[in-house]
């Protein structure tokens, strides 16, 4: 089986698809969303629904991030634990409205790198993969499926395959390399309290690694060129 049938498995034949309802007024420009227009469904155009799902899933990404925010600030468990819930309740949707999106348009590398993201946040690390390769396939310079995929390797304690992100972001991105050397910088850390089964030879290792490319990044920051990008982290 392919990449692109096992993807299409994973990710859109199982949805049930709700009927299309009318949609809400544009969203103001920003935040990724796309210009899809406002009119009845029966109007719209496949690219247009698409663009509809697409945006609809970036504001569900949005309130999510709210949520994960709020739960961060909350000091009693049970509330923390209800924010938690209500933002992987969101993820959800999200993840859902961007199989929708790829179901009208799989050309729509946008939202491949969004199903990737969320799936990442709801703790599916090999399907985010899969997502990311596809968004990848579709526009191979995409730089935020390159960080967002580096991500996932480190949720994978995928060392060499995070190590390749980071420097094809360096090369080409920096700005978005300097995210994902915070995220390397979180996997030591969190490494050095719990191992997660990764050898402690390896955390050392990378830790060397990750401060030597630190200090490359510091003494070379002036030469990366600026750039402006949605992030969700």
């Amino acid at each position: 089986m392919n990449i692109r049938k096992s993807i299409w498995l994973v990710f859109i034949a199982p949805l049930v698809v709700a009927p299309l309802v009318l949609p809400r007024a544009a969203m103001a420009a920003g935040g990724g969303a796309m210009s899809g227009g406002d009119m009845p469904s029966q109007r719209m155009s496949p690219a247009d629904i698409a663009k509809r799902e697409y945006n609809d899933g970036v504001n569900a990404v949005k309130q999510a991030k709210k949520y994960e925010e709020s739960a961060v600030a909350e000091a009693k468990p049970e509330k923390k634990d209800k924010l938690q819930q209500k933002a992987r309740k969101q993820f959800e949707k999200a993840r859902g409205r961007f199989a929708n999106a790829v179901r009208g348009q799989p050309q729509m590398y946008e939202a491949w790198n969004y199903i990737g993201f969320t799936s990442r946040k709801l703790g599916e690390y090999d399907a985010s993969l899969q997502a990311y390769d596809e968004a990848l396939r579709l526009n191979p310079s995409y730089a935020e499926a390159i960080e967002y995929r580096g991500h996932a390797y480190l949720g994978l304690n995928r060392l060499e395959d995070a190590k390749g992100a980071y420097m094809s972001l360096f090369r080409d991105a920096r700005p978005l390399a300097d995210q994902l050397m915070v995220a390397m910088k979180q996997w030591v850390a969190e490494r050095r309290t719990d191992a997660s089964g990764v050898a402690a030879a390896d955390v050392d290792s990378f830790a060397s690694w990750v401060e030597e490319r630190g200090a490359i990044a510091s003494q070379t920051a002036s030469l990366g060129a600026p750039s402006v990008v949605t992030r969700w982290d």
